[in-house]
C-alpha cells in the first residue's frame, strides 16, 4: 500500500491551478492531494468542470452599477456621470469596468474625448431602465407599509364592530394615513372567520365566539357593548314601569344573531317561570329592516344599545331590560367584542395602527 501511494506521488500530474479556482470550488487540500494522485490531469479537469456545471452560481447584479451605467448613458461623460454617483472618477469607471467584467459585454465605448454606448448596450440599458423603476417602487413601497402615509389594511368587522368600537376609528386611521388603501368587508362573524382562514382579511373584530381557546388565534378582548330590548315608543310595555318575562312574550322579538349562551340563558330563565317557547321570530342582520319592525310594529328588538342612540335620544324607542322583575342576569346584557387574528403572523404596519387606536377599549384576558 505505502510503495502504491509513493508510486502515485512520483507520477502525481501537475495541475494548473489557474484553471481550477476560477470555476468557484472550494476543494480541500487532502481532496484536492487524493484527486491528483489517483486521476489523469484530463480526467481530473473534466471531473472538476463536470461539478463547476452543478454548483457554480452567477453572480448577482448590483444595482448600484446597474444605476451607474445609467447614469453614463444620460451623461456620455464620466466626470459628469461620476458626480451623479457621488465618487471619484477613478471609482465610477472601475465601477463600469466590474459590471461589464460581470456581465461578459460591452456597454460602452470610450476614447480619450468621447463615451459611446454600444448597440448591446443599448438594448440592455432599456430593461436595466425598467429594473431600477421597479427597484425604487419597491424601495418607496417599503417605506410606506413601514412608516409612511399609506400602505394596505384588509379587514372584517361585524355590524356591532360598526355601530360600535370603530365608529370614528376608521376615519382617524385614514387621516394618519391619507395613502392607505382600506378594504373592510362586513359580515356575521362566521363569514369572517372563513376569510381569515383563507388570508382575505388580516384580522377581524366583531363577536368572538370560542376562539380565545383555539391556538390558531390572537384573541384581543374589548369592552363588552349593552345589550337590551327595544320598543316603539307608543308599544303597550313603553308605559309599565316593571315587567315580567310573561310580559315579554307576548310579543315577537327580533334579533341580529343571537350568541348561543345568551339564547341558551334566555331559554333556561323562560323555562323557569314556565315559558317553553322562545319569542323570536325574525333573525335579520340587516339593520334598516330591524328599525323598520321596530318602529312599525309591536316587535321588540333585543340588540346593542349603539346603533339606537339616535332613535333613543330622540324619545322613538325606549328601552325595557332594566323594567323586568326579577333582574335580568348582567351577562345577558352584554355582547363581547374582540379583535380575532392570526397567532403566529406578523401583521402590517396599518393594521397595528389600527389596534393601537383600538387599545384604549381593550379588556384584560379573563
Amino acid at each position: 500500500m505505502q510503495q502504491l501511494q509513493r508510486q502515485r506521488g512520483r507520477h502525481r500530474p501537475e495541475i494548473d491551478l489557474q484553471r481550477c479556482l476560477p470555476l468557484g470550488l472550494a476543494v480541500r487540500h487532502r481532496t484536492f492531494f487524493v484527486l491528483c494522485g489517483a486521476l489523469s490531469k484530463h480526467s481530473f479537469m473534466r471531473t472538476i468542470a463536470k461539478y463547476a456545471k452543478i454548483y457554480a452560481m452567477p453572480a448577482p447584479i448590483d444595482l448600484r452599477k446597474v444605476q451607474h451605467a445609467q447614469w453614463l448613458a444620460q451623461e456620455l461623460s464620466f466626470s459628469k456621470a461620476a458626480a451623479l454617483a457621488n465618487l471619484s472618477q477613478t471609482a465610477f469607471s472601475r465601477s463600469i469596468q466590474v459590471l461589464e467584467s460581470e456581465l461578459g459585454l460591452r456597454l460602452f465605448d470610450r476614447g480619450t474625448r468621447f463615451v459611446q454606448v454600444t448597440s448591446a448596450g443599448a438594448k440592455w440599458l432599456e430593461h436595466a431602465a425598467d429594473v431600477l423603476a421597479k427597484s425604487n417602487t419597491m424601495r418607496a413601497l417599503a417605506q410606506d407599509l413601514a412608516d409612511g402615509d399609506g400602505g394596505e389594511l384588509a379587514m372584517g368587522a361585524s355590524l356591532l364592530a360598526v355601530s360600535g368600537v370603530l365608529s370614528g376609528v376608521l376615519n382617524t386611521l385614514r387621516q394618519q394615513r391619507p395613502k392607505l388603501r382600506l378594504r373592510v368587508e362586513c359580515s356575521q362573524w362566521e363569514v369572517l372567520l372563513e376569510h381569515l382562514l383563507a388570508d382575505r382579511i388580516e384580522l377581524f373584530i366583531g363577536y368572538p365566539a370560542m376562539l380565545a381557546a383555539d391556538p390558531r388565534y390572537r384573541v384581543t378582548p374589548l369592552a363588552p357593548q349593552p345589550v337590551s330590548l327595544y320598543a316603539r315608543n307608543g308599544h303597550p310595555l313603553a308605559a309599565c314601569s316593571q315587567l315580567s318575562p310573561q310580559h315579554l312574550v307576548a310579543y315577537p322579538w327580533a334579533c341580529i344573531q343571537m350568541p348561543p349562551e345568551i339564547a341558551g340563558s334566555l331559554r333556561h330563565l323562560l323555562r323557569q317561570v314556565g315559558i317553553s317557547e322562545f319569542p323570536i321570530q325574525m333573525e335579520c342582520d340587516n339593520q334598516t329592516l330591524l328599525r323598520e319592525a321596530l318602529l312599525c310594529s309591536d316587535t321588540l328588538v333585543l340588540t346593542w344599545e349603539s346603533w339606537l342612540a339616535e332613535d333613543i335620544a330622540q324619545g322613538r324607542v325606549v328601552e325595557l331590560a332594566s323594567r323586568i322583575q326579577p333582574a335580568l342576569p348582567a351577562h345577558l346584557l352584554q355582547l363581547q367584542c374582540a379583535i380575532v387574528q392570526h397567532s403566529h403572523r406578523t401583521l402590517s404596519p396599518a393594521a397595528h395602527q389600527l389596534i393601537n387606536l383600538i387599545a384604549p377599549q381593550s379588556q384584560p384576558m379573563p
